[in-house]
């Protein structure tokens, strides 16, 4: 077993012109990004709107990474319904966003992908102790959801170090996933303080060292 942790790079097409995003995530993948992240918004939930359940179905057909979804709904339950079988390898839902977050879980599991919970800046992470046992991930939104090319609230910071812990002295074996406003210049110590996965839109796509700035974020390695 190696005794570096590499990190999971999570490349969010959120910010993306509809018309570049095959060909940005074909030089994504040739820089050796091997995972997707989609980010579907009602409207309601958050003020924006976004990709759709169609267009993640079309874009499954194109490309050959992981895709994984980010759920920013009023009716996650009603999503997880019309969701193909395992057509996304993980789908994270908010908190926030449901009354019955363990029904949610299940349903999503019994659909062949893994379960993930999101939890706004203004979630205490007391509030997902209870569910910390039968989620696959956790994701800390290091800025309010809704648009990209924020800045990261550095006071998040304390949330990953909480769940880590947590999860040290549970033996639990969620991973712990980051996104909003993540830079190769703050990526280290988001790492650091517990995260396994870095979910970056702008900070990659965006970045004038797009595609090279790929290999950067998954240089990161710290001490298991």
């Amino acid at each position: 077993m190696s005794d570096k942790k590499s990190i999971i790079l999570s490349g969010s097409i959120l910010n993306i012109p509809f018309y570049e995003i095959p060909e940005k995530i074909r030089i994504a993948k040739e820089h050796g990004l091997s995972l997707i992240h989609l980010d579907i918004m009602d409207g309601v939930f958050v003020p924006q709107l976004s990709f759709g359940l169609s267009f993640a179905i079309q874009l499954r057909e194109i490309i050959d990474l992981d895709l994984e979804v980010h759920l920013m709904v009023v009716n996650p339950e009603k999503f997880i319904a019309e969701i193909p079988d395992k057509l996304f390898t993980r789908v994270f839902f908010h908190y926030e966003s449901t009354l019955y977050p363990l029904r949610l879980i299940e349903k999503i599991k019994n659909k062949g992908m893994m379960a993930g919970v999101a939890i706004n800046p203004s979630t205490p992470v007391q509030n997902i102790e209870t569910i910390l046992g039968e989620v696959d991930a956790v994701l800390v939104m290091l800025v309010e959801p809704g648009y990209g090319g924020q800045v990261m609230k550095h006071q998040m910071l304390k949330k990953i170090e909480q769940l880590n812990k947590l999860r040290r002295e549970n033996g639990y074996s969620f991973i712990i996933a980051c996104d909003g406003g993540i830079k190769i210049d703050n990526a280290r110590i988001i790492v650091e303080k517990g995260a396994d996965e870095l979910i970056v839109g702008t900070g990659l796509f965006n970045s004038p060292r797009f595609p090279g700035i790929i290999r950067d974020f998954l240089s990161i390695n710290l001490p298991r």
